[in-house]
């Protein structure tokens, strides 16, 4: 009787035991591309070695998805604006490159708005996979400006959801407002959990696509900056319940291991086609959760890597399509124009000096550091070095405001959120990072507080953009129409060569 006993409760047991299993999943990841369809050297990874372009991360997914059929590649948003490609086509170069990825599911990221909210739509019309966003609405209305908020796919026997949302500071943060006239960008958690009690019956795992936060710059490596970078991802995770993983953007902050918030998994690449992120997990069926995971950031390398044949003929084509403008010369440059966030830059004098010579008038000329994309090498510097450099279609503007006014902005730049203020030659500063500024000389005189100064800049930036929300209550306001990149051509022109400085415009006290 006892050993009857002992059988049945062994065949209770292996019963049981059969319907539980364990299910491996790969999610592979990207964000923040940035248009860089072509390797470049990226010397902060490797001073002699090219990484990068799609031709190689397209070789690389390939690879992946032909060793493990379990897997889907998500991508994070902001795609557009970075080399000149992206400029002059107006992102249909890189939607049409990003067709030959072999994406699963990707968000709207903000860059995605640079050259208007009706051109992002004709834009990613043509994408070939899907795009997902389900918080961003015509202003006044329910009708969402892309109604595709979630999917669902079905991967190693789990249903899977993925869900695509856009930050509501980071939209307004960081965006263009005339590119985003007549929609609006409403509250993230609210609408993460609309999508999750709705896909929640119906799945397995649910995926956050989202491009939040604050926005990318030049930082040091460690675990604690990685947190602090994607801090709003944490908090979202600790404020909705219910997602398992984020795939998240816009910080341009990798995860070499994933971060855990209320047991949600987040995980993010260090952007700019550099690496394709690795995120392994382990579901249990039974306990209806993962139970393991380990991520990692493959770095691509050049030299590593065949490029993929379709993708390869797809961005010579569009390179084709554009050279005929990018390769026209502007200047000889006598050293490499180099970008900083956080410092003053040889690129961010170049770029406000060419403002401040817009106009005779013009006291002061500044230039948010986060438009300065991409370095410029010494030698012939042409029309497409230039747009790559400042990849954004933003005008000149020239407005009148009294000393008060210019010192609340520039204690908005040395709070840091958003980098400094690059400034024109009659112009210096001295701040505390992170505090406020200390001084500030104007045609070498101290800035007074009571006296109207005409202060010029990109039109972002005066429309609020990265926080300068002092603009906005300038005395008078003049938008030129005349892009910041033909201003910059104009003003290297008149010069047979140039030669770049760091000129201790801008002192850091510390």
């Amino acid at each position: 009787m006892l050993k009857k006993s002992i059988s049945i409760i062994s065949i209770l047991f292996l019963s049981f035991q059969s319907l539980s299993e364990v299910k491996e999943l790969t999610i592979l990841h990207t964000n923040d591309l940035h248009a860089h369809l072509f390797p470049r050297i990226a010397p902060w990874i490797n001073e002699s070695r090219k990484i990068g372009g799609f031709a190689n991360l397209a070789t690389l997914v390939k690879q992946e998805k032909r060793a493990n059929p379990n897997n889907i590649l998500i991508d994070a948003g902001d795609y557009f604006s970075g080399p000149y490609i992206s400029t002059l086509t107006k992102g249909e170069a890189i939607i049409q490159s990003m067709n030959y990825l072999g994406i699963d599911a990707a968000c709207i990221g903000n860059h995605e708005f640079d050259h208007g909210w009706d051109n992002m739509l004709e834009q990613i019309k043509k994408a070939s996979f899907p795009i997902l966003n389900g918080n961003l609405f015509f202003e006044g209305t329910e009708k969402l400006v892309w109604d595709n908020p979630y999917l669902i796919l079905e991967r190693a026997g789990l249903k899977i959801g993925i869900i695509g949302l856009h930050g509501k500071f980071a939209f307004y943060d960081t965006i263009n407002f005339k590119m985003t006239e007549g929609i609006e960008a409403r509250d993230e958690e609210e609408y993460l959990r609309k999508y999750i009690e709705i896909l929640k019956p119906k799945t397995d795992i649910i995926i956050l696509a989202v491009h939040q936060g604050m926005p990318g710059r030049q930082s040091t490596i460690g675990l604690t900056d990685v947190e602090r970078n994607l801090y709003k991802d944490i908090l979202l995770a600790e404020n909705v319940p219910g997602v398992d993983i984020i795939v998240t953007g816009h910080a341009h902050q990798g995860t070499d291991k994933a971060l855990v918030s209320n047991g949600t998994i987040i995980v993010s690449t260090n952007a700019n086609a550099t690496e394709l992120g690795k995120l392994q997990i382990k579901y249990d069926t039974e306990k209806k959760q993962i139970v393991s995971h380990s991520n990692k950031l493959i770095t691509i390398f050049d030299d590593e890597l065949e490029d993929d044949p379709d993708m390869l003929r797809e961005i010579n084509y569009w390179q084709d399509e554009v050279d005929q403008i990018a390769n026209v010369p502007v200047v000889s440059s006598t050293q490499k124009l180099v970008r900083a966030y956080g410092e003053e830059s040889n690129m961010g004098n170049l770029f406000a000096d060419a403002i401040e010579a817009f106009d005779k008038k013009i006291d002061i000329a500044v230039v948010n550091s986060g438009a300065l994309r991409q370095d410029i090498d010494a030698g012939i510097v042409t029309k497409g070095d230039l747009i790559s450099a400042f990849p954004f279609p933003n005008t000149v503007v020239i407005t009148k405001l009294k000393g008060s006014q210019v010192i609340n902005i520039f204690n908005h730049a040395a709070g840091m959120t958003n980098g400094i203020l690059q400034v024109s030659r009659n112009a210096k500063y001295s701040f505390y990072p992170g505090g406020n500024v200390k001084n500030i000389w104007i045609n070498g005189k101290p800035l007074n507080d009571t006296q109207e100064y005409w202060v010029a800049a990109p039109n972002f930036v005066t429309q609020g953009g990265d926080g300068y929300l002092e603009f906005q209550n300038s005395i008078e306001y003049f938008d030129s129409g005349v892009l910041i990149v033909d201003a910059a051509e104009e003003f290297l022109r008149r010069k047979p060569i140039y030669e770049p400085k760091n000129e201790g415009r801008v002192k850091i006290i510390k």
